[in-house]
C-alpha cells in the first residue's frame, strides 16, 4: 500500500513541475510577435454599468483621459437605480467621445450584463473592442496603447491582466493571490495554443469576431461568462495572444466580505460548467494532482519510511512553485502577497471545493 500511495505522490509531483517549468515559465519568454507596435487603430472602449455611480465618478476619467489618438468609451448603463445616468451625463458635457447607452429592461432580477454588453458591442463604431468594469481603472494612461500593440496581423482576441486593489486584510490577500496564480495558469494555456479563459476586466477582441460567432448566444441562458465563455466559444492557438506589460494592466475594487468573495466564485463556478472538455481536463489535472500530493504527503509522513525524501520533494515542489508564481508577481508589481504563496497553495483548493459544493444546491446565481 505503502509503494502506491509513494507512486501516486511521485506522479503527482511530476505532473506539477510539468505545469509550473515548461508550461508556466513560457509568459516570461521574449515575444516578438507583434508587429504592429507603432500603428494605433481607432478602439472602442466597452463598460457596462449598474448602480456604479461612485465608481465612474472615481475611474471613468482615467479612462477618457487615455494618450491615445482615436477612441470612444461606450457606457451602457444596465437599468442603475442609484446617480450612475447622472455622472455619465456630468462627464458628457467635458469628453465627446464618450457614448452614453441605456440597457434593455432587464431580464434576470438583478441584471443583464450579456445583454448590455452585447448593446455597446453593436453600438460601437470600431472593430477593435477592449472591455472593463465599472470598478476597474488602468495602471497608466498608456493602457490602449499597450493592448493594441499587442495585436499581431492574425490576432483577433487579446488577454490582459485584471489586478485588484491592495487593502489591508487575509481576504485581500487570497483575492489577489488567486486572481494572480489564475491569471498565470490561463495566460500560459493561451501561450501555449490552448486559450480557455480571460477576465472582463481587462479583455480586448474584434467586433468581427464577435459576430462570426453570434456573440452570447450558446451561453445566454447563464447570467455570467461574457468573458470566459466567450473565450472557449471563440479563441484558438492562432487568433489569440496575451500581454503582460504592466503598463496594459487594470486594477479592480475586490470585494470586502467572505460572503460577497464566495457567491462571486459561485458565479465563476456556474460558467466552468460550459467550458470545453479539453479546457476542463487542463484545468481538473493541475486541481486533482496538487490535491493528491499534499494528501499523500501527509499520508507518507505518518506511514511511510523515507519521510526525508517525502520532505525534500515538497521542498522542491514549494521553491519551483514559489519562484515562478513570484517572477509573475514582480513582473506585474503585485507586492505583499509572497510570504503567503506556500499557504495559499493549500488553502485555496480547500476554498474552491467548500464554494463548489455550496454551487451545486444553489441555483440563484446572478451576475451582480
Amino acid at each position: 500500500m505503502v509503494v502506491t500511495f509513494t507512486s501516486i505522490f511521485i506522479v503527482s509531483f511530476i505532473i506539477q513541475l510539468v505545469y509550473y517549468l515548461p508550461v508556466y515559465l513560457r509568459i516570461f519568454k521574449p515575444d516578438n510577435r507583434f508587429e504592429n507596435k507603432h500603428y494605433l487603430p481607432p478602439v472602442s472602449i466597452i463598460i457596462s454599468a449598474r448602480n456604479e455611480a461612485e465608481n465612474l465618478r472615481n475611474f471613468l476619467p482615467l479612462i477618457l483621459n487615455q494618450d491615445y489618438p482615436n477612441f470612444e468609451v461606450v457606457v451602457v448603463n444596465d437599468n442603475s437605480e442609484d446617480k450612475t445616468q447622472d455622472v455619465l451625463l456630468r462627464y458628457k458635457k467635458k469628453y465627446e467621445n464618450l457614448i452614453i447607452l441605456n440597457a434593455d429592461k432587464n431580464i434576470f432580477e438583478e441584471g443583464n450584463k450579456k445583454s448590455a454588453i452585447t448593446k455597446a458591442i453593436l453600438s460601437a463604431k470600431n472593430n477593435l473592442l477592449i472591455f472593463t468594469d465599472a470598478d476597474c481603472y488602468p495602471v497608466s494612461n498608456k493602457w490602449l496603447k499597450k493592448m493594441t500593440s499587442a495585436y499581431s496581423e492574425n490576432t483577433e482576441i487579446l488577454i490582459g491582466f485584471g489586478a485588484y486593489e491592495e487593502q489591508r486584510g487575509f481576504l485581500n490577500k487570497i483575492i489577489r493571490y488567486e486572481t494572480l496564480f489564475n491569471t498565470l495558469q490561463f495566460m500560459s494555456f493561451a501561450d501555449l495554443g490552448f486559450p480557455y479563459m480571460a477576465v472582463g476586466r481587462n479583455l480586448s477582441y474584434k467586433k468581427s469576431v464577435f459576430l462570426k460567432i453570434k456573440g452570447f448566444e450558446s451561453h445566454k441562458d447563464i447570467i455570467s461568462g461574457d468573458d470566459d465563455l466567450f473565450i472557449n466559444d471563440a479563441a484558438n492557438r492562432k487568433n489569440t495572444n496575451i500581454i503582460t506589460d504592466f503598463e496594459s494592466k487594470t486594477i479592480s475594487i475586490p470585494k470586502d466580505s467572505f460572503k460577497t468573495y464566495f457567491n462571486q466564485k459561485k458565479r465563476h463556478f456556474s460558467s466552468s460548467s460550459k467550458y470545453r472538455l479539453r479546457n476542463k481536463i487542463i484545468i481538473g489535472i493541475e486541481i486533482i494532482t496538487r490535491f493528491l500530493f499534499y494528501l499523500f504527503f501527509v499520508v507518507l509522513l505518518i506511514y511511510g519510511n523515507n519521510y526525508r525524501i517525502v520532505l525534500a520533494i515538497l521542498f522542491v515542489r514549494i521553491i519551483v512553485s514559489l519562484t515562478v508564481i513570484k517572477l509573475f508577481a514582480l513582473k506585474m508589481k503585485e507586492s505583499n502577497i509572497l510570504f503567503f504563496i506556500p499557504i495559499f497553495d493549500i488553502l485555496i483548493p480547500v476554498l474552491n471545493l467548500i464554494v463548489f459544493t455550496g454551487t451545486v444546491f444553489d441555483n440563484k446565481i446572478r451576475w451582480k
